[in-house]
Formats: C-alpha cells, sequence, structure tokens
C-alpha cells in the first residue's frame, strides 16, 4: 500500500535495530505454528521510533494474514511469502492504523 507513514530508511533503520528480536520471533513462530508467516510490526501514527515494545513485534502465519491485511495478495505480499523459506529469512511487514503496509524480505546470518 502506498500511504505508508513512514520512509523506506525509517523502516529499514527499525529493522536494523531490531534485527536480533524479528529474527528470533519468525523463527521461534515458524517452530511453533509450523507455517509459512510474516513477522508483523505494528506502528502508531506518531512518535515511531526505531525501539520496539514486545506488542509491536508479532509472528503471524500464512492462514491469519487475510484478517489482517486485506489486500495482501494484490499487494505481492502472497508471492513474497511463498517464495521464500522461514528457516533461512524473514519476511517483515510493516502495519499501520491507517491500513497501509509494507513488506520486506531479508535473510538471517
Amino acid at each position: 500500500m502506498e500511504n505508508s507513514l513512514e520512509s523506506k530508511a525509517e523502516q529499514l533503520a527499525v529493522i536494523e535495530a531490531n534485527a536480533e528480536k524479528i529474527a528470533a520471533i519468525a523463527s521461534e513462530g515458524y517452530k511453533q505454528i509450523a507455517e509459512k508467516g510474516t513477522v508483523i510490526i505494528f506502528r502508531q501514527l506518531e512518535e515511531n521510533s526505531t525501539v520496539l515494545a514486545d506488542w509491536q513485534v508479532k509472528f503471524k502465519p500464512i492462514s491469519q494474514i487475510p484478517s489482517i491485511i486485506t489486500d495482501w495478495q494484490q499487494m505481492g505480499l502472497e508471492k513474497l511469502m511463498n517464495n521464500y523459506n522461514p528457516e533461512v529469512a524473514v519476511v517483515c511487514t510493516f502495519l499501520y492504523p491507517n491500513g497501509s503496509h509494507t513488506s520486506y524480505h531479508f535473510e538471517m546470518e
């Protein structure tokens, strides 16, 4: 979705600052649920920082995505999720109160 409330640089700074936390949540979520998914980063309308509270970072399996992101198939998130191996990579999705969202794929080292 195009009306993201943060720039790409701001979003990437959040991923970089929280890479270990995001990777751990993705790994644990995949192990527990045994289903591909995405780490959702819930962002607010204002005062966003690179520090994320626990409630802001959650693993959601692919079966739950349609109830969270209505246009996930049209926006390419489905393709992104179907083309990665959860054990070596993470799909990280920023979700905002206005419904906008942006997803990134990155490999864990």
